[in-house]
């Protein structure tokens, strides 16, 4: 290979890396920061199930809406599939959203953030020890402990005192990392034949069927939800959340040093995993 090319190839790496730097970045600010927002609205007007379930339910309706219309294509799978969307859709995405939402009630943003945020620990765990896909090298055993501390600085301030499992939560916090666990290593799996989008429609699908099964469309009528309620739930539905200062007045909270160095630890050990491979192929050079 010439030095053009490896110059291009490195050129191109380097700009996937970023790309998916950012996008992963995006998810965990959104994810992560919807957890006040949804403490807010179950403490002050909602309860658990129904911000669970609307969250999913009315993000299916607007996924199956969208490629009706626009592409018809990503509805096709095998018939074989279809049990593994259905149990990636209830147990990877319904009790997921329950146990994560039941335990912010529960006990605290905190402690729900950084019990679920455990999940990357057991999908390595499981990738290398039991489908035997990865390898356990120190660098990737250094990116799980510095994002572990990280989360626990950005959500704690560096105190023990505001992580409190109790009662029910103590149950949820620990399933809602399993179950996320799940929800990951189940779409990676189904990520080499299907396409994003068609794994999204169905498994926010099959969440909505569970959810009907469990709080009917009669039930739900019976809370007679008004109109601006409504216009709530539509609105966590899709953005989850604007901002993260948003929560923070709602909630009269603020960022302190501590919890941004977390937030930076976190952060990089986000960028030292996009890099692993590039770190390990030079050192296996200067080897």
């Amino acid at each position: 290979m010439t030095s053009d090319a490896i110059k291009t190839n490195t050129a191109i790496y380097r700009s996937h890396a970023l790309r998916g730097f950012l996008l992963l970045f995006l998810a965990v600010f959104f994810w992560g920061s919807s957890a006040p927002i949804g403490k807010y609205l179950i403490v002050t007007r909602f309860d658990t199930l129904i911000i669970a379930q609307t969250r999913t339910s009315l993000t299916f309706i607007l996924l199956l809406l969208f490629f009706l219309l626009k592409n018809r294509n990503i509805f096709h799978i095998e018939l074989r599939d279809v049990w593994k969307f259905a149990v990636l859709g209830v147990v990877g995405l319904s009790l997921t959203n329950y146990t994560y939402y039941f335990t912010v009630k529960e006990a605290s943003v905190a402690t729900a953030i950084l019990v679920q945020y455990s999940a990357p620990v057991w999908v390595v765990l499981y990738s290398v020890f039991v489908m035997k896909e990865d390898h356990l090298d120190y660098v990737t055993v250094i990116s799980l402990v510095v994002a572990l501390i990280g989360c626990y600085f950005a959500v704690t301030s560096g105190s023990m005192q505001n992580i409190n499992l109790k009662g029910w939560a103590i149950i949820t916090g620990p399933l809602s990392a399993f179950t996320f666990a799940y929800q990951v290593l189940a779409t990676k799996q189904l990520l080499k034949r299907y396409p994003v989008w068609t794994i999204l429609v169905y498994m926010f699908g099959f969440s909505a069927i569970f959810w009907l099964c469990i709080n009917s469309p009669w039930q739900i009528a019976a809370k007679q939800y008004s109109a601006a309620d409504w216009s709530i739930l539509w609105m966590f539905a899709i953005v989850s959340i604007l901002i993260p200062q948003a929560a923070f007045l709602i909630l009269g909270e603020s960022i302190g040093i501590i919890q941004m160095f977390g937030g930076l630890l976190v952060l990089g050990a986000v960028g030292l995993l996009e890099a692993h491979p590039m770190i390990m192929r030079k050192m296996m050079k200067v080897e």
